[in-house]
């Protein structure tokens, strides 16, 4: 379907200017089901004698290499789009299961437009379809497990009736990968504090905020700014990821991911020292100033 895959391809380059825009580590996944695959699941689901509308047949992953990115992001675009619906189970204490990580869209303005045509123009009656798209959120290590689940378990459960020692053993090798997210997160902390402790700022910025940095070293002249005063690198050490990335995707901003520019920000946000502000390029300045207004003020 023609009219599907255009609109699909729209909804795409809106979430991957957003990602890019913060230099976030992430893959990217798109499909639109197939007429078979539409109708199999309404098959299965009964959308076409029912009330229920079928929700997902423009489908897209977000797939960040590290855990905490998942809900930055799921928050981000639960503000960035119209939404239908937010699910996003957070983890129990004694369990290990499948968790819903899940935003449906509402689709709007020229795209909503080319949707209805497509529908009242098919072949098959599609009327079932809902006007909507799914985000679904993931880890990379979870995504492989996420897909097995999905096919193999999910889709069938009525095979896994008998199975339950099996499906233990299922969902135990959630919880290694699940444990193993903890650990690839605290793997790259530590780097960046032994990073700190040996004055190696470049490496430390990259383990600490975990960017697509740019291939572009840091100046020698903030080198020699964060040597001479080893203070600055500190507090840059002790800045919150959070929130400093939340401050970033919320804002619009959007300027090269390079150590410097990182360095030139989080200063402007945080640290406010005059040898990095006199350093730091007027065109950042301006719309550092411009976009957070208040911070400036103060």
């Amino acid at each position: 379907m023609i009219g599907l895959e255009l609109i699909k391809n729209n909804i795409e380059t809106d979430i991957k200017k957003q990602l890019d825009r913060i230099g976030i580590l992430y893959r990217l996944h798109s499909r639109i089901k197939t007429i078979d695959s539409i109708l199999e699941k309404d098959s299965r689901n009964r959308y076409s004698s029912s009330d229920k509308l079928m929700q997902d047949v423009i489908g897209f992953r977000i797939v960040t290499y590290f855990e905490d990115d998942v809900r930055l992001v799921a928050d981000y675009f639960r503000n960035f789009f119209d939404i239908d619906n937010f699910q996003y189970d957070e983890p129990k204490d004694n369990e290990f299961n499948p968790l819903r990580k899940n935003l449906v869209c509402r689709i709007t303005d020229r795209n909503l437009k080319d949707f209805r045509t497509v529908v009242e123009h098919s072949e098959e009656n599609l009327s079932f379809l809902d006007s909507t798209f799914e985000i679904q959120f993931r880890t990379t290590l979870s995504e492989g497990w996420h897909e097995v689940e999905h096919n193999m378990r999910y889709k069938c459960k009525d095979e896994w009736k008998s199975l339950q020692k099996e499906s233990r053993a299922l969902n135990g090798i959630y919880a290694t990968l699940e444990t193993s997210d903890y650990t690839l997160r605290n793997l790259f902390e530590e780097i960046a504090y032994k990073q700190y402790k040996t004055k190696d700022y470049q490496g430390m910025l990259r383990n600490k905020f975990r960017l697509r940095f740019l291939l572009n070293d840091m100046s020698e002249e903030l080198k020699g700014i964060l040597l001479s005063n080893e203070n600055i690198a500190k507090e840059i050490f002790k800045i919150d990821r959070k929130d400093l990335l939340s401050k970033l995707i919320n804002s619009k901003l959007r300027f090269p991911i390079t150590f410097n520019n990182i360095c030139f920000f989080c200063n402007f946000l945080y640290l406010h020292h005059d040898e990095i502000t006199r350093i730091t390029p007027s065109i950042l300045t301006d719309d550092f100033k411009y976009y957070f207004a208040d911070i400036y003020e103060t």
